[in-house]
């Protein structure tokens, strides 16, 4: 894979549109997760990506989508929606908020990952949360989180920038 794709952002669209939201079940938790330098290569930041998905499987993670983006300094960074089983309470969610920024700075310590770079917090409105999720799926390639223009160097492949975990509720769209 070379970047987003206008196939990539069909499909990935196409896939949120599918979700039944009236049917997500569990602690709805929203992640934006930065690194400070550059991953190597492309397989160094798949195996970073993977090694919290499998650490955010054991907190009790129930479903999870997730993309790859650019920011303006050309590195990537993730974004993903998080449903955990478990309490709610404030405390609670504070709590796993911090772990989960906690297991991103471990993996990351050699890219100089800071602690108030990433954003975890807890999705209150969903409404809010699937217009949030509408805007990223809307950009095309050209938009600049997306173009790759020049890959970073080391990097010979994007591989998937997009994709989700777990039990989904989604829809058939049904064509007449």
């Amino acid at each position: 894979c070379q970047g987003w794709s206008a196939g990539a952002t069909r499909r990935n669209r196409q896939w949120l549109y599918s979700v039944n939201a009236r049917k997500l079940t569990g602690i709805p938790i929203a992640i934006t997760l930065t690194v400070k330098e550059c991953p190597p290569t492309h397989d160094e930041w798949k195996r970073l990506r993977e090694a919290l998905f499998v650490r955010l499987r054991r907190k009790g993670l129930l479903r999870l989508h997730w993309v790859t983006e650019w920011t303006r300094r050309g590195l990537p960074h993730l974004h993903a929606a998080a449903y955990f089983e478990g309490p709610s309470d404030p405390t609670a969610l504070a709590r796993l908020a911090h772990q989960i920024r906690q297991h991103w700075l471990e993996l990351t310590a050699s890219l100089g990952t800071k602690y108030a770079a990433q954003h975890v917090v807890p999705i209150t409105d969903c409404a809010g949360w699937f217009q949030y999720v509408a805007k990223h799926a809307a950009r095309g390639v050209k938009h600049y989180q997306r173009h790759q223009g020049t890959l970073p160097p080391g990097w010979k492949r994007t591989g998937r920038v997009w994709g989700h975990l777990g039990d989904w509720p989604t829809v058939e769209a049904k064509l007449t």
